[in-house]
């Protein structure tokens, strides 16, 4: 088996030819038919998460690391997406979204697995065997399997994010009907299949196609658990013949296509040159930065096309349920572009010129 390479650095290694961004580029108008808003809970809810972190042992309370878990707001994209939602469950998709963004900044990405793809899958058929039986589940034999191949400070947090992922999917379990439950489930298996991915890509070879590009990021930016949570944070139940008819989930990977594009957008300036961005696999195509990202932009919303085209069908025969979770798929895109452009790690305002705001509607809310 391979060793976790620990010293790399993803962001450090540049495509051929690439260049850091010189100057501002024009961000086109992303196509966003969809309400904008916020759940009034969100600020409320967000304390609670950063004192889930602090508990956990994740961040150190006045530390750099709270700093940081505040900028990324877990619960504010979460409240951004879903405008209403139940305090209780709000507060568990919160602490996931949390303990995401925490488990790629630890083990994937640059993180202990980086470059080591069975190492990886190693920790992710872990925590989703946590996540299968959160409370039955002893994870602390398998834990101590995989510390053996790790330094000492990732060995710790391992037995820390034992602990904290069975919390974590307990308390979505609580919230959660059993079918609900295990399509959320099933949700982080397809996310883990794409971090494996994304892990084994070889940071100095050719990058990707961009349709293997398309079918990874679709995987990796955690589409699936998302959208799973829809009708779980909102109290009600899309179902299962409907949820699992081919028309929705059509529907559903394109939602992961447009939030990814979206955020590889967003994320550029700070990515240049990282091959799990499709800006900078079309500059390594040849493209110039601003003609790559003009051309996201653009695949972005002939996908949003495609989206309100397969959703209008999907309405004509859609339960009451099925509506709501459409609408709810429309707010979880808009929300997302919403909470990306205000990342003060993205600092999208410092490096695009927006030629025009994303488009929008007024909508009524389910």
């Amino acid at each position: 088996m391979n060793q976790p390479a620990h010293s790399h650095n993803p962001e450090s290694r540049l495509l051929p030819d690439s260049t850091l961004l010189a100057r501002k580029l024009h961000l086109p108008a992303f196509h966003y038919p969809f309400p904008e808003g916020r759940d009034p809970n969100t600020d409320a809810v967000e304390e609670d998460v950063v004192e889930w972190a602090i508990r956990h042992a994740f961040v150190e309370r006045g530390g750099k690391g709270e700093a940081v878990l505040r900028s990324l707001g877990p619960a504010d994209i979460f409240g951004r997406m879903y405008h209403r939602m139940e305090r209780e469950a709000f507060l568990a998709a919160s602490i996931w979204s949390a303990w995401l963004f925490l488990m790629e900044d630890h083990f994937c990405e640059a993180g202990a697995y980086h470059g080591s793809p069975d190492g990886l899958a190693q920790f992710h058929l872990w925590l989703r065997e946590i996540m299968s039986d959160p409370r039955g589940y002893d994870w602390r034999p398998m834990c101590r399997e995989i510390t053996r191949r790790l330094p000492a400070q990732y060995a710790e947090l391992c037995f820390r994010t034992g602990e904290a992922t069975a919390d974590m999917a307990q308390r979505i379990e609580r919230v959660s009907s059993p079918m609900q439950y295990m399509r959320w489930v099933d949700g982080m298996t397809y996310y883990f299949v794409g971090t494996i991915w994304q892990a084994g890509l070889d940071m100095n070879g050719p990058p990707p196609s961009v349709k293997e590009y398309l079918l990874g990021r679709a995987s990796f930016v955690a589409g699936p658990p998302t959208y799973a949570l829809a009708d779980i944070v909102a109290g009600y139940e899309v179902p299962a013949n409907e949820y699992q008819r081919v028309e929705v989930r059509r529907l559903q990977n394109l939602v992961s296509i447009v939030i990814s594009l979206c955020n590889d957008v967003m994320s550029f300036p700070r990515e240049i040159g990282v091959i799990w961005n499709l800006p900078n696999i079309l500059i390594a195509q040849g493209m110039s930065q601003q003609e790559a990202i003009t051309e996201t932009v653009r695949v972005h919303n002939d996908v949003v096309r495609q989206y309100l085209a397969l959703e209008a069908r999907i309405a004509s025969w859609a339960s009451a349920e099925l509506q709501h979770f459409l609408h709810d798929m429309g707010t979880l895109m808009r929300g997302h572009y919403d909470w990306a452009r205000r990342q003060k790690r993205y600092a999208a305002t410092d490096n695009y010129i927006f030629e025009a705001a994303a488009e929008t509607k007024a909508v009524p809310a389910v």
